[in-house]
């Protein structure tokens, strides 16, 4: 049975639709549930693993010149895509607490929007950056 144009046409409209709006309701959340997840951080001579509860919790694995540290603290989303870390959060790529012993950084999104890393600081484009890991488990024991 072949289909008329202006069924094909209204077929590949409504497609077109749904693909946009499951494109946008991934791209535009930057709720706790879309954040949450396990990060890695690799610099020249520092690695980090980061895992963020949906709860709010974290629990942080930084290896830095042969010394493994731990810590963990509470994290909070601010604004459309601010991140703040609470005390404890370990230094990484430079980037130390701030003055009130929070760490902040922005949750950036990328390959169409659709995969969140996290910058540390106020430089999105040379700051520390944690890539979301997805098919392997980050260790943190």
């Amino acid at each position: 049975m072949k289909m008329s144009t202006p069924i094909r046409v209204t077929g590949v409209i409504l497609c077109a639709i749904c693909l946009f709006t499951g494109w946008y309701m991934i791209a535009a959340n930057y709720d706790y549930g879309m954040v949450a997840g396990t990060y890695e951080f690799r610099g020249a001579k520092e690695s980090s693993v980061l895992l963020l509860k949906k709860d709010g919790s974290f629990f942080q694995k930084r290896s830095s010149n042969g010394k493994i540290d731990y810590a963990q603290g509470t994290w909070h989303r601010s604004g459309e895509g601010g991140i703040d870390f609470s005390e404890g959060f370990l230094e990484v790529g430079g980037v130390a607490p701030d003055s009130d012993g929070h760490t902040y950084g922005e949750v950036i999104k990328r390959l169409l929007d659709l995969i969140p890393s996290i910058v540390l600081g106020n430089d999105w484009d040379r700051g520390p950056r944690f890539h979301r890991v997805f098919l392997k488990s980050g260790k943190l024991e």
